[in-house]
Order: structure tokens, then C-alpha cells, then sequence
């Protein structure tokens, strides 16, 4: 049985193993150590975020990470979904769905205005709008050096 929760730290390697399975882009992934601390950061501060991992027999088959940046014209938080991925061999299973339907529980649950999708792969777009979001417009941005 699938079960959805929280990471802890002792999940590191495998939901950057499910990140690395992301199409090949311009973000760091990867190797990089910044991601493993990143991710113990976002573990260890849930107000800087969230990482809801889906398990199914001590396998991590899921991940969706969220931030929760804060808008005036939201009067507070809202949520932006970061990564979302299912493991290949657990895709059409429902996970997708579970995963995202825990991340808009949380979101409310937090009293976020909204949840918003920068740039969702084509695998997740009907995941998304299956769930109540819409298509409002285009996303831009620049890489900032470090």
C-alpha cells in the first residue's frame, strides 16, 4: 500500500534519485552538494517548505516539494509546487494524484491563498488541471549567478 508523508532526512537519497529523473534542464541536480543541503534545510524548516515523499514498500515512488513565498496581493502565503515526480515504474498508479491532492491539504491547511505551477512538464499538466488548476499565462525568469 502507497502511503503519503513527509520526508525525513533518511529519504535524502532517493527523492534526489526521483529528482534526477526529471528531463534534462538547466537546474542544478545531479551530484551537486548544494542539493542534499537544500534538501535537509527544507526537512529541518518546514516554514521554508514541504517534501511529501509517496512510499510503497520501503521505496520512495513519489515526490512533490513545496515553497511557501508570501505576496501582498495574496494577503499572505501562497504555495508554488517546485518538483513533482512519480517514478516511472509507479506512474498510472494514482500516486500523481495522491501526492498533488496532499500538497493542496497542506496548502490550505497552512492558509494559503493559492497554489501556483511554473512550467509544469507535459507528464504532470493533466495531473494538474484533473485537480481544479487552470492555465492563466506564461513564466518567465533568469538565472541569477550564486
Amino acid at each position: 500500500m502507497t502511503a503519503i508523508r513527509r520526508a525525513t532526512r533518511e529519504d535524502e537519497g532517493q527523492v534526489i534519485a526521483l529528482l534526477n529523473q526529471f528531463p534534462p534542464s538547466d537546474q542544478v541536480i545531479g551530484d551537486s552538494p548544494a542539493v542534499g543541503v537544500t534538501f535537509r534545510r527544507v526537512v529541518e524548516s518546514p516554514g521554508l517548505g514541504s517534501i511529501l515523499v509517496a512510499e510503497d514498500g520501503g521505496d520512495i515512488i513519489g515526490v512533490i516539494t513545496l515553497s511557501y513565498p508570501t505576496a501582498i496581493r495574496c494577503g499572505g502565503l501562497y504555495t508554488c509546487v517546485e518538483e513533482f515526480i512519480v517514478g516511472e515504474q509507479a506512474r498510472g498508479r494514482g500516486v500523481g494524484g495522491r501526492l498533488l491532492q496532499a500538497a493542496i491539504d497542506e496548502a490550505r491547511e497552512r492558509g494559503c491563498y493559492e497554489i501556483q505551477v511554473n512550467n509544469p512538464s507535459d507528464l504532470g499538466y493533466p495531473v494538474y488541471l484533473r485537480h481544479g488548476l487552470t492555465t492563466t499565462g506564461r513564466h518567465l525568469r533568469m538565472q541569477l549567478a550564486r
